[in-house]
């Protein structure tokens, strides 16, 4: 449960990185449409909301959230040195 955790919170800062057009041009190709930056970012509150219950369910109601503050620090940090370290991909026209 607690690595169902950090799995969603790296999740859901990846879809945090690629609602921004730097991220979304270096690893999608193009500049991000507004529909698609909306989904991204409703998708990265909605991960963040099921990691915060995943963190609930694995440590309980006293350290849940303390956890959770922990799984999206380490998700947020694990999402930044992929993207800005990691080795380059794109995904979309070459």
């Amino acid at each position: 449960m607690i690595t169902l955790c950090l799995i969603v919170a790296v999740a859901a800062f990846a879809c945090f990185a690629l609602a921004t057009d730097p991220h979304h041009r270096k690893r999608i190709g193009g500049p991000c449409p507004k529909p698609r930056v909306k989904a991204l970012r409703a998708a990265a509150w909605g991960l963040l909301g099921i990691g915060f219950v995943l963190a609930m369910l694995a440590w309980g109601p006293v350290f849940g959230a303390i956890g959770w503050a922990g799984a999206i620090m380490a998700g947020a940090a694990a999402t930044f040195l992929f993207l800005n370290f990691g080795p380059a991909w794109k995904i979309g026209p070459h």
